[in-house]
């Protein structure tokens, strides 16, 4: 007997209860014959758990069975009932399958009413005798699903949200205007003509044997079943057969042939409906703002008020529930996993767990680390700047973080996709995180750069800023607070003093200098982190009074002076009055060098005029420019400009350009283009062949 014919038995003896996840986990486990222990680690939770939950579970078997079930005798029981099963099997007066279909399919229930046989096979949909609040979008889906007819119907969200849930209760709710439902769970990401085969066995009543292997005649016969009787079809737990690493909606490999299913019960005429419940949205099913009431979709959000109804009464009540609730954003998982917590570790006291500030642990980390690795690279450098920016932010702000730039369509792309994965909020026209979202990625976040730092690659480094000076002030305090200062720490315990990390530190920060490319924010954080590392953070960044006025001389060298990128402030008549120690340092110039240079010469001709221009229009950009470094070395830089104006030495107010280096690249020329010392020859040439014509016309 195989596991699943064993879960199927049980499941017929439980008369219409089904198994919560954990407790099919635990039963598939101890049937293989692991101990609690081994569960336990298996599953993430205490052993204490998992044994409480075991006990629970053999009560309930004992009752279904009617005889004692233990964690020792179980496969005994099973096999036993099995047997007295197939007996009874042969006396069915429904004939729906052979006995051998019916002892491997017990979920499935056989009702007469008004003539009409409605047969019903729940798969493994769990028990929803519990459940919370979903008034409104329970109403508002079912007026989809019974008046408006709607074919296709997608519920998205957060793991943990309670989609299974949903779907379930929602499922149950209009099973009275459906004479066959099946529930299918994709998890194992089973091929499509696998699931087509049950799903066509079961709507038209013919053993699989019989029916052809072929996609297109499964898909025929799947689509004629949907249009011969009114069919209620839930596929759980889609996400497993989307592609990871991309943004939503792709297909993995081998899977494509769902997207073609989704599209034919979509467009093609029928009178039934398919539920889909996913993380991810793919891309056959239309956003929730489409007019097509065919296909529709919806996205959960957590609980609210009624959250409260899943804790304890004198934790219901509690004023601090309410900041539970806000910080977990009402997902019923992290409730659950966080009031077991509380209880078990903290007596009940919520303000005592709250005060440990360590709220992403066991099964919410899992939950979020499972969608973190299906990201794209783009979008796990967006999730790690929205961490970073900490309040809502723009896509043009956000574009203007990320190292190398990127273009704006891809940006979004991005934006849109991580909203379907409902990792991020939209606040009016700008996107953040959930706070327990924003914790993990924090927490992420410093343990990369911790493991950069330690492994002497600051590759990661170069992408992210630690501290943004440009940053408001609460904002920078508290990016020192929950990014700066808990990095700076894991070091000094790691290298056990402050001078060994500011060694390593300094190390770190000469092999940067030797680099060929550009260091982007790397030789800002190691310059922050030095002085995290030996002075008080309050102080070391603190800013100049908010008196001083936004186009003062003292505020644009401030910025220069605290600024994480390299940069410096020009003129347009090629003088550089300022340059900052990030810059010194990538050029290995000193300042006076820097700001002895005549900038007229590095930039190809025409192109400094093109930038000027550019600036009276708009008064800060970011923009892709090419230049000489030195005499021989061209490159390709990315760097950000803002318009100032500046005061000489008269008093009178100068026209300037504000600049901070993101990217600098090292490239070929073009060839033909003059180097700078072939500019200076040039124009000394032209002088002094206007200085020859004019003593010719004097002479």
């Amino acid at each position: 007997m195989t596991i699943e014919d064993a879960i199927a038995i049980v499941d017929a003896a439980l008369q219409g209860k089904r198994l919560s996840n954990i407790q099919e986990q635990l039963f598939r486990q101890t049937w293989e014959g692991k101990t609690y222990a081994e569960i336990a680690e298996t599953c993430g939770y205490d052993s204490s758990y998992i044994r409480d939950v075991g006990y629970r579970l053999w009560q309930m078997l004992t009752k279904g069975f009617g005889e004692r079930v233990t964690k020792h005798n179980l496969q005994v029981v099973v096999r036993s009932h099995a047997k007295r099963l197939m007996g009874n099997v042969t006396s069915m007066s429904q004939p729906i399958t052979s006995p051998l279909v019916a002892l491997s399919n017990p979920h499935i229930e056989v009702i007469a009413k008004d003539g009409n046989t409605k047969r019903c096979d729940w798969g493994n949909a769990i028990d929803t005798s519990i459940f919370y609040g979903r008034t409104q979008e329970l109403a508002q889906v079912k007026n989809w699903v019974i008046s408006d007819r709607c074919r296709l119907l997608g519920v998205f969200g957060i793991g943990g949200i309670g989609k299974t849930a949903f779907a379930t209760k929602l499922a149950e709710q209009v099973q009275g205007e459906f004479t066959l439902i099946a529930w299918r769970s994709l998890r194992n990401a089973p091929k499509v003509e696998t699931m087509l085969s049950e799903l066509v066995s079961f709507l038209t009543n013919q053993a699989i044997s019989t029916l052809p292997q072929d996609f297109n005649s499964l898909l025929l016969m799947f689509i004629q079943a949907l249009q011969q009787s009114r069919c209620l079809i839930v596929l759980d737990n889609v996400e497993s057969i989307l592609r990871s690493g991309e943004t939503t909606g792709h297909y993995s490999e081998g899977y494509e042939g769902y997207g073609e299913l989704f599209r034919e019960v979509g467009q093609v005429r029928h009178q039934s409906c398919l539920i889909l419940t996913s993380r991810e949205k793919p891309a056959d099913v239309l956003p929730p703002d489409s007019s097509d009431r065919m296909v529709r979709s919806l996205q959960l959000t957590g609980l609210k008020e009624e959250a409260r109804q899943m804790f304890r009464e004198e934790l219901a009540i509690a004023p601090e529930t309410r900041k539970l609730i806000d910080f977990y954003r009402g997902n019923p998982l992290a409730l659950t996993v966080v009031s077991r917590s509380i209880y078990s570790m903290f007596d009940g006291n919520v303000q005592e767990f709250l005060d440990q500030e360590a709220n992403v642990f066991g099964d919410i980390r899992n939950l979020i680390d499972q969608q973190y690795a299906r990201l794209s690279d783009l979008e796990q450098q967006v999730m790690y700047w929205l961490a970073i920016e900490r309040e809502p932010i723009t896509t043009d702000n956000l574009r203007q973080d990320i190292v190398p730039m990127v273009s704006k369509s891809q940006i979004l792309e991005s934006v849109i996709s991580l909203r379907w994965r409902s990792l991020i909020e939209k606040n009016m026209n700008s996107f953040t995180q959930q706070p327990v979202v924003m914790e993990y990625m924090t927490d992420r976040l410093i343990d990369v750069v911790y493991n950069s730092m330690i492994e002497r690659n600051p590759e990661f480094l170069m992408s992210y800023a630690l501290v943004q000076h440009r940053a408001e002030d609460y904002i920078r305090e508290t990016q020192i607070r929950q990014i700066l200062q808990p990095l700076t720490d894991r070091l000094l315990a790691h290298y056990g003093s402050t001078d060994i990390l500011q060694r390593e530190l300094q190390s770190l920060m000469q092999t940067l200098r030797d680099r060929q490319t550009a260091i982007g924010y790397a030789q800002g954080n190691i310059m922050n982190l030095l002085r995290a590392s030996q002075s008080d953070l309050t102080k070391s960044f603190c800013r100049f009074p908010e008196q001083v006025t936004e186009h003062s001389d003292l505020q644009i060298l401030e910025r220069l002076l605290e600024s994480d990128r390299a940069g410096g402030l020009a003129t347009w008549d090629h003088r550089i009055p300022w340059a900052n120690n990030p810059l010194a340092q990538q050029t290995s110039e000193s300042k006076t060098q820097i700001r002895s240079k005549n900038l007229y010469y590095q930039w190809p001709e025409g192109s400094l005029e093109q930038l000027q221009q550019e600036l009276k229009q708009q008064s800060k950009l970011r923009k892709k420019y090419h230049a000489w470094l030195n005499e021989t070395e061209f490159a390709e830089i990315d760097a950000n400009f803002e318009a100032v104006k500046i005061t000489d030495t008269l008093n009178q107010p100068v026209d300037a350009r504000l600049v901070f280096i993101n990217e600098v690249n090292v490239i070929e020329p073009p060839i033909g283009l003059p180097t700078p010392s072939d500019r200076r020859a040039q124009v000394r040439k032209k002088k002094q062949e206007m200085q020859a014509n004019r003593n010719k016309r004097l002479g």
